[in-house]
C-alpha cells in the first residue's frame, strides 16, 4: 500500500450479503476492506485496457 491519502466510499447492499461476507472474511483472516480493495483494483485494471482498446478503435485520442 501507498503513503496516497486514504477516502471513504459508502456502499448499499442487502444486509444478509454483509453478514455473509463478514463472516467469510472474519474466517479467512482477511478484512473486509483488504477483499474491496482487491476487488476494485482488478475490475479497473481490467476495465481501463478494455477502455483503452475500445477507444481505439472508435477513434478517439
Amino acid at each position: 500500500m501507498t503513503d496516497e491519502k486514504q477516502v471513504t466510499y459508502k456502499m448499499f447492499l442487502p444486509e444478509s450479503m454483509r453478514a455473509r461476507f463478514k463472516s467469510i472474511c472474519a474466517l479467512k483472516g482477511v478484512s473486509m476492506n483488504e477483499v474491496l480493495l482487491e476487488l476494485v483494483e482488478t475490475w479497473v485494471t481490467e476495465n481501463e485496457v478494455h477502455s483503452s482498446q475500445t477507444d481505439k478503435g472508435k477513434g478517439a485520442a
